[in-house]
C-alpha cells in the first residue's frame, strides 16, 4: 500500500510500497512528521488542560461570612475551579496582577477604595477578565455606574445561586 504523508502539504511517499497497480493510497503522517504532529497535539492538549484547570476566580468582598459562604457553593459546584479571596481594594489589585483571574465578583462597598473604581481600574488593564457586581444596595445609581465598567450586575438581596451557577456555566469553559 502507498501512504502518502498529509502533514502541512508534504506529500512524502513512505511506507511499504505495493505495486503501482493498487491505486489505493492512505493518507498519514511520514516518520519525520510524525513526531512533530504528536508534539503538536501534545502542546494542544497541555493547552487545553491549562484552561480547564486554571480557570480562575477572585472574590472580592469584605464580609468574611458571604465571602466563605459564596466561595463554599463555588467550589462544590464548579471543583476544577481556583478560588481566590480579597479583603478590600489594594489586596484585589494584587491578586489581580499576580494570578490574572478569568472571572472576579465585586461588593461595590469595600475598606478603601470602592468596588467601582476598583472595576474601572481593573477593566482599563484588563479588558479581558470578566466581572461582576454583587452588591447589597441594588440602587439606580450602582447599576448605572457599574454597566459602564462591569459585565454584569446581582443584588445580594435577590441573588439565587441558580441564576449565578447558570452564569458562570455560561462563562466558564464548556469543560470545567
Amino acid at each position: 500500500m502507498i501512504q502518502v504523508c498529509y502533514y502541512r502539504g508534504c506529500g512524502v511517499i513512505y511506507g511499504e510500497k505495493e505495486p503501482l497497480s493498487d491505486k489505493r493510497e492512505t493518507h498519514g503522517l511520514c516518520p519525520k512528521h510524525l513526531e512533530i504532529s504528536l508534539k503538536e497535539i501534545k502542546a494542544e492538549m497541555e493547552k487545553l488542560m491549562d484552561t480547564i484547570g486554571n480557570f480562575r476566580v477572585l472574590i472580592v468582598e469584605d464580609s468574611t461570612f458571604f465571602r466563605q459562604l459564596f466561595k463554599e457553593a463555588l467550589h462544590n459546584r464548579f471543583p476544577s475551579v481556583e478560588i481566590y479571596e480579597a479583603i478590600e481594594g489594594r489586596e484585589a489589585l494584587l491578586q489581580v496582577e499576580t494570578l490574572r483571574p478569568n472571572l472576579i465578583f465585586m461588593d461595590i462597598r469595600l475598606p478603601g477604595e470602592n468596588g467601582l473604581q476598583l472595576t474601572q481600574k481593573i477593566k482599563a488593564r484588563f479588558p479581558n477578565i470578566t466581572v461582576i457586581i454583587l452588591t447589597g444596595y441594588d440602587l439606580p445609581e450602582y447599576r448605572e455606574a457599574s454597566s459602564q465598567y462591569a459585565d454584569y450586575f446581582f443584588s445580594k438581596d435577590s441573588l439565587t445561586t441558580k441564576n449565578i451557577f447558570t452564569l458562570l456555566e455560561s462563562i466558564l469553559p464548556t469543560h470545567v
